[in-house]
């Protein structure tokens, strides 16, 4: 199967078109800083532990890597596509939801998953749940850890774009735009 051709954008079609889009490399590279800050935040807020690198794979924690996907993502958007768009729209209300969701479902699951555990390791060997596996009890965030995501997110979306736009990497009026916003030291209109 053959690429698409270029759809006049100036980005390739196909995967190579993904792998260069500003808005995917936002979210996954504020996924990624977020994932990275996780062992050193667990050290700092327990000194008395050892550096434990394990955090960088672990759901939960501080930052929601989560939070920092979507509002990277969004932030790239509003940059890129401006606030008025329907693309920044949706992204918006998308990372509402994976905020309260992180915050609401998740960590209440998180909190039952710890009294289950409780419960199983105090039933007698006879039973049959007695050799039920741990469940995984980090799995949501308090609202401080989705704000240090949200901020993640929204310092790799401003920093990305802005450096994609004065290196030129950027289509047309964007590249414009996050290239001018860079230069004045603010982000661009509509944001």
């Amino acid at each position: 199967m053959r690429p698409l051709p270029p759809d006049g954008s100036g980005h390739p079609a196909g995967i190579g078109g993904l792998l260069t889009n500003p808005s995917l490399m936002s979210a996954l590279l504020s996924c990624l800083a977020a994932q990275l800050l996780k062992p050193l935040a667990h050290q700092y807020l327990h000194p008395e532990k050892r550096l434990d690198w394990k955090w960088a794979v672990s759901p939960g924690g501080m930052p929601s890597s989560h939070t920092a996907f979507v509002v990277g993502l969004t932030t790239a958007l509003g940059m890129l596509e401006g606030t008025q768009s329907n693309l920044f729209a949706l992204a918006l209300v998308l990372s509402l939801v994976v905020a309260y969701d992180a915050t609401g479902v998740r960590l209440h699951a998180g909190r039952h998953a710890s009294v289950l555990n409780i419960m199983i390791a105090e039933l007698p060997p006879e039973h049959p749940a007695s050799e039920t596996s741990a469940l995984q009890e980090t799995l949501g965030h308090t609202p401080v850890q989705v704000a240090a995501g949200a901020g993640v997110g929204l310092l790799v979306g401003l920093t990305l774009i802005s450096l994609l736009g004065v290196l030129g990497w950027l289509p047309g009026a964007a590249a414009t735009a996050a290239a001018a916003a860079a230069a004045a030291g603010s982000p661009p209109a509509g944001l």
